[in-house]
């Protein structure tokens, strides 16, 4: 008889990674053979456990943790991976005017968000200016052709975990691409990027989980194609403060202290979830207004959910993510 078309054969792996969870979806024309399939796992591990065992804080002799210990301003090798994270955070908090910065980590730490999680409590003026002093990106100098960064201020220290995650998602999509994988879903954490078609041979469509308050509104779908997808929110990361109101986990590097506005989560689309992470972060920094202003202006598809007065929840869109829906409206008939 005829030969049937081949069924599309969706393949999930999974497991735990960088202090969170990795899923990973790949869509093959039929059964994967075991062969493949431990070869593809096998893929997906070496890539996260490169990024983890070079970017965590929580590994005392991550690359990472070794130049945060050493207390000079000479150039410090570094791996290409992590030099190129570093590259990119810096290009980010240019492009954001200081609201991302990898170097926030003492004022993280200070507030109680960061691997050393101390009683919750707040810091004096005096404190935070102290601590501000040792915060900085444009105190890093990187050079690409050797291969080495440089502290200004021996007391640098750097946290890359807004951009680690999205790398992490990046170096598995890239590292499937390797393998001849175009049809696939990697998501770390909450950071998701997408390849080609999803098991129903359609474009990928994610949900983005909108916070308790928003009454009715579970979440959101965007069609997702070959593009890359983070959400920042202050909705499932705060401290306690005795005797005081909760304080988000974000801090605005540029002042010292926690954010104080209406929006709740943002979620923004770019080619690289390297890029979407840290950017996604410092929009929650900058709030409804800069961040705005910071989408049109650079033309960043980004989604933004604002608290009203009521805490109703409001969501705000950009103009690229307007165009981009209907671009993936157009290409797909969805």
């Amino acid at each position: 008889g005829r030969q049937a078309e081949p069924r599309l054969t969706t393949t999930a792996f999974q497991g735990p990674t960088m202090g969170t969870a990795y899923n990973v979806k790949v869509v093959s024309d039929g059964p994967l053979s075991s062969l493949r399939e431990a070869e593809i796992a096998r893929a997906i591990d070496t890539a996260l456990e490169g990024v983890n065992s070079r970017m965590s804080t929580y590994i005392d002799d991550s690359e990472l943790s070794r130049f945060n210990h050493t207390k000079n301003t000479d150039p410090f090798a570094m791996s290409r991976e992590t030099l190129d994270v570093f590259e990119q955070a810096i290009e980010i908090s240019r492009l954001t005017d200081g609201a991302f910065d990898i170097t926030i980590g003492p004022l993280v730490n200070a507030w109680g968000f960061g691997p050393d999680i101390s009683e919750g409590r707040g810091l004096s003026p005096e404190e935070v200016e102290k601590l501000r002093a040792r915060v900085g990106y444009t105190k890093l100098e990187i050079d690409p052709v050797a291969g080495t960064v440089r502290k200004h201020d021996p007391e640098i220290y750097c946290d890359l975990s807004a951009i680690a995650k999205g790398y992490a998602v990046d170096q598995v999509a890239e590292a499937l691409l390797e393998k001849g994988i175009s049809d696939f879903m990697v998501e770390v954490g909450g950071e998701v990027r997408t390849g080609g078609r999803n098991g129903e041979g359609k474009g990928w469509r994610i949900g983005i989980e909108h916070p308790k308050m928003a009454r009715g509104v579970v979440e959101r779908i965007v069609p997702l194609a070959g593009m890359a997808m983070a959400t920042s929110g202050d909705y499932r990361n705060f401290q306690e403060l005795s005797g005081a109101e909760r304080i988000t986990h974000i801090i605005d590097p540029r002042s010292g202290h926690p954010v104080h506005h209406r929006l709740t989560s943002v979620t923004v689309l770019r080619p690289t979830c390297a890029e979407a992470d840290a950017l996604a972060t410092a929009f929650m920094v900058l709030g409804p207004e800069e961040g705005m202003d910071l989408a049109i202006r650079e033309d960043l598809a980004v989604l933004l959910l604002v608290r009203g007065e009521g805490q109703e929840l409001e969501e705000r869109t950009s103009p690229a993510f307007e165009r981009y829906l209907e671009q993936v409206a157009e290409n797909t008939g969805l």
